[in-house]
Order: C-alpha cells, then sequence, then structure tokens
C-alpha cells in the first residue's frame, strides 16, 4: 500500500518567498493604479465644481442687472447716477392701475386690488410712486408721470368705478394737484432707488453688491453675486440710441454689462493647462422708451 501526505508533502504546501514577492508588486502595482484613477477623479470633480462656480457667478450677474435695467426710462430721470462699475437707479418695483378718479387734496388713488404685479408689494419705508397723466387726451404733449411718495397703503378699503374693492393708496408731495387730470385705468408705478457696485469686501474679494434707500439712508452695501475677477470684474457701458457712447444720463438708451469671473483656486485637471479659470459675459440691455 502507498502512504501519502508525508514530510515531502507538508513541504510542498504554502507559497515560496518569490512567489510572495510578485504577489506584493502586482497587488502594489493594482493599488497605485487605483490612487491615481481616484486622485485623477478627485482633481477633476474639484475643478469642474470650480468651473462650475465661476459659469454661475457670472451667469447670475448678467440675470439680476438686466432685470432692473430693462425697466428705466432714462429720459425720465429713472438714472439717477451712472459709472464705470456703478449705477444708482429708481429701480421698479410694482404695477398697478388707478381704478377711479383720484382726490387730488388729499393724495389718495384707488386701485385694483387684483390686478397689482411686481417683484413685491408696495411698501411706504422703501418706495415712491409714478402715476401717469394723460391731460389732453387727444394730443401727446402734455402727458407725464407725476412723481410722489408713497404715504401709506391700505387693502381693500376703496370703491372701483366698476363697483369692486381696490386698494387705496396714499400720495404725498409737491404735485399731487395734478392728479386731478389722471383718469380710471392710468398706470402707477412704485419704485425704489437702488445702487449696484462693483466692490472689494476688505478680503481681496470682488462682489456685485447691492444697497436700497430705506427711510431715507442707505442701507449697507450688501453682496448678491460674486466672488468675480479682481480689478475689472464689472464694467457698465452706455449708449445713446444710435448706438455710440454716451456719458448724458438721459440720453442712455442701452446699457452694455461686461462681467469677469475668475476661480478662487488653482484648478488642475487632466485636459487643462493648471492654473485659475476664468469666463466672461457681455449683455446689452434695452432700456425703456428711450
Amino acid at each position: 500500500m502507498r502512504r501519502t501526505g508525508g514530510l515531502s508533502d507538508m513541504r510542498r504546501s504554502g507559497f515560496t518567498i518569490v512567489e510572495l514577492m510578485i504577489a506584493l508588486v502586482m497587488a502594489g502595482l493594482v493599488m497605485g493604479a487605483v490612487y491615481q484613477l481616484m486622485a485623477k477623479n478627485q482633481r477633476f470633480y474639484r475643478a469642474q465644481s470650480q468651473i462650475t462656480a465661476v459659469q454661475q457667478n457670472v451667469r447670475a450677474v448678467a440675470q439680476i442687472l438686466p432685470g432692473d435695467l430693462r425697466e428705466l426710462a432714462a429720459s425720465g430721470g429713472d438714472i439717477i447716477a451712472m459709472g464705470d462699475s456703478a449705477i444708482t437707479v429708481r429701480a421698479m418695483r410694482s404695477f398697478n392701475l388707478v381704478c377711479a378718479p383720484p382726490i387730488a387734496a388729499t393724495g389718495l388713488i384707488v386701485v385694483f386690488g387684483n390686478l397689482s404685479f411686481g417683484y413685491r408689494a408696495l411698501d411706504p419705508s422703501r418706495d415712491s410712486l409714478l402715476v401717469f397723466r394723460d391731460g389732453d387726451s387727444s394730443i401727446a404733449s402734455d402727458d407725464q408721470w407725476i412723481q410722489g411718495a408713497l404715504g401709506s397703503v391700505t387693502p381693500n378699503v376703496g370703491i372701483c368705478d366698476d363697483g369692486s374693492t381696490g386698494t387705496t393708496i396714499r400720495m404725498t408731495g409737491g404735485n399731487i394737484a395734478l392728479l386731478d387730470s389722471v383718469r380710471s385705468g392710468a398706470p402707477l408705478r412704485g419704485f425704489e432707488h437702488v445702487h449696484y457696485e462693483y466692490y472689494d469686501d476688505g478680503s481681496g474679494q470682488w462682489w456685485l453688491g447691492v444697497q436700497t434707500l430705506n427711510g431715507g439712508t442707505w442701507t449697507s452695501l450688501t453682496p448678491v453675486a460674486g466672488p468675480l475677477l479682481a480689478g475689472g470684474g464689472l464694467d457698465f457701458n452706455y449708449f445713446d440710441a444710435a448706438g455710440n457712447p454716451t456719458a448724458v444720463a438721459s440720453q442712455v438708451a442701452a446699457i452694455e454689462i461686461a462681467v469677469k469671473g475668475r476661480s478662487a483656486q488653482q484648478i488642475m485637471a487632466e485636459g487643462r493647462p493648471r492654473g485659475f479659470y476664468e469666463d466672461s459675459l457681455r449683455v446689452r440691455v434695452a432700456l425703456r422708451n428711450n
């Protein structure tokens, strides 16, 4: 009978040192390849995140500013101050329709409560009013917008010509006597004074900031989009109706906004040179009535 499983069989079991070394080298190669792949993916996602942030910041500026600027009537005084990196305007916030002849002596105006549109409701601490006065309906030369302060807003107390309940608005100021020729159906617009500025927050970060006039006092500058490229990250250019550059506020027919963004950190991604990522966008906004 043949015997098996002796000492010689025990010496053949397990791995040799050479086999272990080969296995370790192969495992090291695999782990190294996995690490390289993970590092590349991490760099790619980090770079993509910064690229997306820059693009979002640039597009945010190009969406926020045109929303206010396209409602301006420069010939009517809606541009209060303008510069290369800042602009102060009368930003329209609401639109209403007069539903009954105003009482000029007291400045009371009733508007349709269900035909009010806008960014937000009228706010006496922030808003002023523009009411359209047609005057003689057979001519246009006497048409004008009457400007006044907003004294109060009281919903559901006024009576419209059609018998419906409207919102009563009290207008104050030296021009309320002209309300005697404002007709039902005239538009009433609420606006606030807004200042947009490209500024450094003190830490080297540049932003598009905004201030509003509240109770006669400017609020602190608040960032609304950014960070942007330091130095030249936001430029305003102004053009008249003929397309020529102009520095006269009442002649502005279009405003061009050039915005540039830059990543907060350098990016390292395969297929891209190492460095900061930059993106830019240029938008031209045509103004109302110009």
